[in-house]
């Protein structure tokens, strides 16, 4: 895909910007946000909120907590995660599921 940004620094504002393709930056994020796997709460690196849906059973996820904290922990049903500790839905707001593991080569 062809790049759409180039990195700007005139001493005062820093970051990427193309001011003469705007529109065609706006129409791209228009048509991400608009994709099915975009809403598929299935996609790795989506949160999931646990008031939507919960994880299944002994499922490993990556939790996060009203506080802002991020750990994986273990779902074991219920609305209880396990890790060093059991902790419920009301402290966990959102999870994910894991990435699949590095392998060499990729």
């Amino acid at each position: 895909m062809e790049r759409l940004t180039h990195k700007r620094e005139n001493g005062i504002k820093r970051g990427y910007w193309s001011p003469n393709k705007k529109q065609e930056l706006v129409d791209r994020l228009a048509m991400y946000e608009d994709r099915e796997d975009a809403k598929d709460t299935n996609v790795p690196g989506k949160w999931i909120p646990c008031s939507e849906r919960l994880p299944e059973n002994a499922m490993n996820v990556i939790a996060q907590f009203s506080s802002g904290t991020v750990t994986e922990l273990r779902y074991a049903g219920n609305g209880i995660f396990e890790g060093i500790y059991k902790y419920s839905t009301k402290v966990i707001i959102a999870w994910m599921p894991l990435p699949t593991p590095y392998k060499k080569g990729e």
